[in-house]
């Protein structure tokens, strides 16, 4: 029971080639003499375009407007497109991996093609497209596939003013390939990892006719395709997916530019969702007849036949930017997505409410209890965000301004089942073809839920000292009914919302390229259930106030001139409050007196330090913990129920360190080899509610090996193999529990090759 399985792993290919003059004709243009640069931004070295080796400069995540990272006065991470080829992240959780402050892959490795779940600073982050919310679902989640993507930014902490509903950890924001008005194009070939083979091409450029002047064109286009299909980290699951993104774009002028996207996107198979007992991964178990030990990394807990995560989604995006003048711009971003899920799962589920002691099936012997679901799931989301952007002079004061608004209407539509047992699975001899029945569906939810925010901000600058101010309102509502098939009866909610946000901050940049500053941000998140008590509001009581985050941070960066190495430090304190506690007066009412707190300490590294060397690396410390709460949890030692006050959440290490570089030889017999390597450190995290167990530290290491071909023979410029090792040492870890029932094993060594040409 302690075999493992093992695998060989692989390399998303980079976008474009990027000639340095070709760049430089395609992304500036000079009117009177002075730098112009597109209005969207999506230059190379632009707040959205391509990042120069492991260092962006610039960003609008922080902002919304184009404003150096270095006089950003809070925390801001970016991945550019080379570090996400260079670490060969075939998901989003891959590619945050070596950001400090976020936990990824909470789910373990099993699931990680089917959700993008992960953590910012002790909270779950929502994620964002081009700008745009996209919509959180366990069984239509959108996944985004990292081949599509130019840069992935990330502010950390609350981040509400500019983005609406959001948690206090931060946000990720997730930026499209776009077209370029070069021409290029690449294929590639992957294969290793669980028998997995992927391949992907990505070409575009300028659209052009006989008659047009080179330099002039006016639109441009790219297209981004890719296939992917093996076998899952799991024993008997798959992993499919195939998607093709087309993109246009109209740049009349250096001035405007308007860039349509299209996508759509079949994921049949992808892993699975399941979980294991504490005693059998972090605990050793004894199985019977004479077996002790720990499951094997690849274990499977479900069936085969039952297992169904079957997705598909479409979607319209549209990106407008028009640059009035020197002074005054505005910027347009919409989406029409439409997912579908069929989602069925036979699980690990054991009761976390019963002791462990004496030894129960939680503890000891070859069964593994299980329960099975099914869902059906539909979502139509509409999302828009526009804004002004003015820059001006008061005396000796400098302001951009920003005065925007945002809309989104999610619609799904949810067919569920209960959650009945399933026959329990013998860990000793599994029989994945038990022809298991899949539950009926009890109920048929139709909800609509509606966000509108206006927002305002205004960046001062006087001299070196930069001041930020922003405030928003939103109105939220939730509507829709929920009918139950079997009787005909409608229950039907109608939840409204409202919440004024803040944020203030304040940065000094010396010319040394320090720049210290401190800032306010504030996050607000909808409660959908449960009533408090009000006389006003008769017996039915009243909706409860969203739940409410604030942060303090304080922090330095630093920019040597003339450099590209960009070294940030920041210390925050984050409360989130007004989440629901029982009301024990009232059995049917709720309080809202429930609040966490986070303190912690974070500090990341960037840089291109010399041709050909690149680095990333950070630390982060979180102490995260219950400070206000009547809720209490089961203490599965002692079997008693103890107050969760004091207590800290699961699934969040208090420490967490990564380091990663990459070289390219430039000269002498090594010529065109790359070789790079990273090491991950993910501290221990608590495993139960009633913080009882700890789970294990663990130290993970990878590597990366490439070689151009163009150094072996001129006539194979263009062709490039790259070989990644994630997990190279073969550790086996457990990346967090919810439970004793509910522990999640992270990827065994994986082992990729990938051919790729480019022109």
């Amino acid at each position: 029971m302690t075999g493992l399985i093992l695998g060989c792993g692989g390399a998303a290919a980079p976008s474009v080639a990027q000639d340095a003059a070709e760049v430089a004709l395609e992304t500036i243009e000079v009117e009177g003499g002075s730098r112009r640069e597109n209005a969207a931004g999506t230059v190379p070295g632009g707040p959205r375009g391509p990042v120069p080796g492991y260092v962006a400069s610039r960003s609008v995540v922080g902002t919304k407007t184009d404003t150096p990272i270095l006089e950003t006065a809070q925390s801001i991470s970016v991945i550019g497109r080379d570090q996400i080829a260079d670490q060969n992240a075939l998901t989003i959780n891959q590619a945050l991996r070596y950001t400090p402050g976020v936990t990824t892959e909470q789910r373990g490795g099993a699931g990680a093609t089917r959700l993008e779940q992960f953590s910012i600073r002790g909270f779950t982050a929502p994620l964002f497209l081009d700008g745009l919310r996209l919509p959180g679902s366990r069984d239509a989640f959108p996944s985004v596939d990292p081949y599509r993507l130019e840069r992935i930014d990330i502010i950390k902490g609350p981040a509400s003013v500019l983005y609406g509903q959001s948690g206090p950890g931060g946000i990720v924001n997730l930026v499209s390939k776009v077209p370029h008005f070069v021409r290029h194009g690449e294929v590639f070939v992957q294969g290793g990892g669980f028998s997995e083979v992927r391949g992907g091409f990505d070409v575009g450029g300028p659209i052009t006719s006989e008659t047009t002047v080179p330099g002039t064109e006016q639109f441009a286009y790219r297209v981004i395709g890719l296939g992917w299909n093996g076998d899952g980290p799991a024993v008997t699951t798959r992993v499919e997916r195939a998607f093709i993104a087309p993109s246009l774009t109209w740049r009349p002028s250096a001035d405007t530019s308007l860039t349509v996207l299209g996508l759509y996107q079949r994921d049949p198979f992808s892993g699975f969702y399941g979980s294991f007992p504490a005693f059998g991964t972090v605990f050793p178990r004894n199985f019977g007849n004479g077996v002790v030990g720990r499951l094997p990394v690849g274990f499977y807990d479900g069936d085969r036949n039952f297992e169904q995560s079957d997705r598909t989604q479409a979607s319209v995006t549209y990106l407008f930017d028009h640059r009035f003048d020197d002074a005054f711009r505005f910027h347009s971003a919409g989406r029409y997505l439409r997912t579908e899920g069929d989602y069925r799962s036979v699980y690990t589920s054991f009761s976390s409410t019963t002791p462990l002691f004496p030894a129960t099936t939680l503890t000891a012997g070859p069964l593994i209890s299980r329960s099975r679901i099914a869902n059906q799931v539909g979502i139509d989301a509409y999302t828009i965000d526009n804004y002004f952007e003015a820059k001006f002079d008061t005396g000796i004061f400098a302001h951009t301004a920003l005065l925007g608004v945002d809309h989104q209407t999610i619609q799904t539509r949810t067919l569920a089942s209960p959650f009945p047992a399933a026959p329990s699975l013998n860990a000793l001899a599994p029989n994945y073809d038990m022809a298991i029945p899949v539950p009926a569906f009890t109920s048929d939810a139709r909800v609509t839920a509606e966000q509108t925010g206006v927002y305002l901000q205004d960046q001062v600058k006087f001299d070196r000292l930069v001041l930020t101010l922003g405030g928003r309102y939103d109105v939220a509502r939730q509507t829709g009914p929920t009918r139950t098939l079997a009787t005909g009866a409608v229950a039907f909610q109608d939840v409204p919302a409202d919440a004024m946000t803040y944020r203030a901050s304040l940065l000094y940049l010396f010319e040394a390229g320090v720049a210290p500053y401190v800032s306010y941000s504030e996050a607000f998140e909808p409660i959908t259930s449960g009533r408090i008590y009000d006389p006003a509001f008769g017996t039915t009581g009243r909706v409860p106030d969203p739940i409410s985050s604030r942060q303090y941070e304080a922090g330095i960066k630093y920019q040597p001139p003339g450099t590209d190495i960009l070294l940030t430090a920041a210390a925050f304190d984050i409360k989130r409050s007004n989440s629901l506690t029982p009301d024990p007066e009232r059995s049917t009412f709720s309080l809202q007196t429930g609040e966490v707190g986070v303190q912690g300490v974070e500090f990341e590294a960037k840089a291109n330090l010399a041709e050909g060397l690149n680095l990333v690396g950070g630390v982060s410390f979180l102490d995260i913990r219950n400070t206000r709460d009547t809720n209490t949890t089961y203490n599965q030692v002692t079997g008693q129920s103890v107050p969760i006050v004091g207590l800290r959440p699961v699934q969040v290490p208090d420490r967490t360190a990564s380091l990663f570089l990459d070289y390219r030889f430039q000269d002498g017999p090594l010529l065109g080899l790359s070789l790079g390597g990273g090491v991950r450190y993910l501290g221990g995290s608590w495993g139960d509610p009633a913080n009882t167990f700890r789970v294990p530290e663990s130290v993970l290491v990878d590597a990366v090996a490439r070689y151009d071909f163009k150094y072996l023979d001129p006539k194979l410029a263009g062709f490039d193999l790259q070989i990644n090792a994630q997990n190279l040492l073969d550790e086996r870890y457990v990346t967090g529990c919810f439970s004793y029932a509910s522990c999640f094993y992270g990827l065994p060594r994986t082992v990729y090759a990938a051919l790729r040409y480019r022109w």
